[in-house]
C-alpha cells in the first residue's frame, strides 16, 4: 500500500490487488527491489540483516523458472500490443520505438540471465551459506555461520562493495520488473465510485485482460478494501471492512463514501 494524491488534492491510501499469481510475484519482487535500493542509498555504511535477507529473497526469485518465464511472457505481451500502435498516426512513433527497443533489451537480458553473473550468486560463499540457513530462525549467528560473522565485522566499505555487486548482478530482473509494472499501472484509469453497504461491484468487458485492481480512498475513513475478480467473470468485487479495533473488527463498513478504482 502506498499514499497518493487524489483528483481533488486529498491524500489517499492506495491499495493494489493482484488478480494473477504472476503479478503477485512481480509485486513481491518490487518490494524487495525497494528494500535493496534503500540499503544501497543508506549513508551510514553499515548493512543490516534485512538488507542481506532482501538479496537472498531476490536470488531465490531469480532462479524460479516460473517468475522469469512469466516476466518474459508479459514483456512479449506488451511488445505485441504496442506493435499494433505503429499504424496509428496520432501516436508519437519515436517515443513508441524507444519503448519497444527498451522492452526488447529487457527481454534479451532476461533470456541471458541464467548464464550471467546473476547465476554466480548461487556460488558466492556467503550467499550460499546464508541461503541454507536463512529459513531457520536466529540461525545466522557466529556459532552457525562464522563466515557471516566475519563479513559483518569486515570494513563497511568491503560490505558495501559486496552488496552493490550482488544488486548489480540482479539488475536485469529488477529493471524489467520495474518497467513492466510501470506500464501495467499506466493502463488503468481511475474512476470515481461509491461504496454502499460495505461493497461495490464493477462490471468490465470480458475481452479485457485483467492483471491488477488499484483502489484509492481517503485516509481518514476507518476501513480498508478487499478486491477479487477474474478475467472471465466480467466482475470486480470490492468489500470494505472496518479497521481492526475491538469486537467489530472485520465487519463491513456500511456508510456511503466515494473512492477511486482502476483496473489494469
Amino acid at each position: 500500500m502506498n499514499d497518493f494524491v487524489g483528483s481533488h488534492g486529498v491524500a489517499n491510501a492506495l491499495y493494489e490487488f493482484p488478480l494473477r499469481d504472476s503479478i503477485r510475484l512481480f509485486l513481491r519482487l518490487e518490494v524487495l527491489d525497494r528494500q535493496l535500493a534503500a540499503a544501497a542509498n543508506h549513508r551510514s555504511g553499515a548493512l543490516d540483516r534485512p538488507a542481506v535477507h532482501a538479496v537472498l529473497s531476490v536470488v531465490d526469485l531469480v532462479f524460479r523458472e516460473d517468475l522469469r518465464a512469466h516476466l518474459l511472457q508479459q514483456i512479449y505481451y506488451l511488445q505485441r500490443n504496442y506493435q499494433v500502435l505503429r499504424a496509428r498516426e496520432d501516436i508519437r512513433q519515436e517515443n513508441l520505438k524507444a519503448l519497444l527497443d527498451e522492452l526488447e533489451q529487457f527481454r534479451e537480458e532476461l533470456v541471458q540471465l541464467k548464464a550471467s553473473t546473476g547465476r554466480n550468486l548461487r556460488f558466492d560463499p556467503l550467499i550460499s551459506a546464508l541461503r541454507h540457513r536463512d529459513s531457520v530462525t536466529d540461525a545466522a549467528m557466529a556459532v552457525d555461520l562464522p563466515v557471516y560473522q566475519w563479513w559483518l565485522q569486515a570494513p563497511a566499505e568491503r560490505c558495501r562493495e559486496d552488496f552493490l555487486k550482488w544488486v548489480e548482478a540482479l539488475g536485469p530482473l529488477l529493471n524489467a520488473n520495474r518497467k513492466f509494472l510501470a506500464l501495467l499501472r499506466e493502463r488503468g484509469d481511475y474512476h470515481n465510485c461509491e461504496a454502499d453497504q460495505g461493497s461495490f461491484v464493477a462490471s468490465i468487458s470480458r475481452d479485457q485482460e485483467l492483471w491488477m485492481v488499484r483502489i484509492g480512498m481517503p485516509k481518514d475513513i476507518p476501513c480498508f478494501p478487499q478486491a477479487s475478480g477474474a478475467s472471465d467473470s466480467g466482475k470486480i468485487h470490492v468489500r470494505f471492512l472496518k479497521t481492526p479495533s475491538g469486537d467489530k473488527a472485520g465487519e463491513l463498513y456500511r456508510p456511503k463514501f466515494t473512492f477511486m478504482l482502476a483496473v489494469c
